[in-house]
């Protein structure tokens, strides 16, 4: 890989996922971990480029996971990339946040996300049934009895057929 990139598409990386593959993604921390040693040692970065003297002693990049929460799987894996800009009131900015996918672009999850995942449907499928045992209300049918509804014309003539039976009986 020649050098992190972020994507070209406006984004914002606060709200915004960019789905990325295992592969790709340990390309870019493989990438980020040679810059901030370089940026470390004070040394030009791997394609020759001067580091901003700003980063020069220390590190430029920080990568952390979180997870994510998706309706139908679960929880994924999430990893934010920082910029540790001094410059920032927090001291870092976030510059991308990726959610692991495979090469169709369908999330992908951990073995333990999923049995969390598993687990908690287990467990609230559990509460609704004992909640339905103690409140008949509950499984109870709503039956609401609902109008008909036409259009002003049909309307009017459906009111003056019901009329006109009722004036002959």
């Amino acid at each position: 890989m020649g050098e992190f990139k972020l994507p070209e598409a406006r984004f914002v990386p606060e709200v915004d996922e960019k789905p990325i593959t295992y592969i790709k993604l340990k390309d870019i921390i493989e990438w980020l971990a040679e810059y901030n040693l370089c940026s470390c040692i004070g040394k030009n970065d791997q394609v020759g480029d001067a580091i901003p003297a700003r980063y020069l002693g220390h590190n430029r990049y920080w990568i952390t996971e979180s997870q994510g929460q998706d309706d139908a799987i679960g929880a994924y894996s999430l990893f934010s990339i920082y910029d540790l800009d001094p410059r920032s009131p927090d001291g870092r900015v976030l510059l991308i946040r990726y959610r692991l996918t495979d090469s169709r672009g369908d999330l992908v999850q951990t073995r333990a996300q999923a049995i969390k995942h598993i687990r908690a449907a287990r467990l609230e499928a559990e509460r609704a049934e004992r909640m339905k045992k103690k409140d008949p209300k509950l499984t109870s049918t709503i039956s609401i009895h609902m109008p008909a509804i036409y259009t002003p014309v049909k309307a009017q003539k459906k009111a003056l057929e019901a009329l006109n039976d009722a004036d002959e009986s």
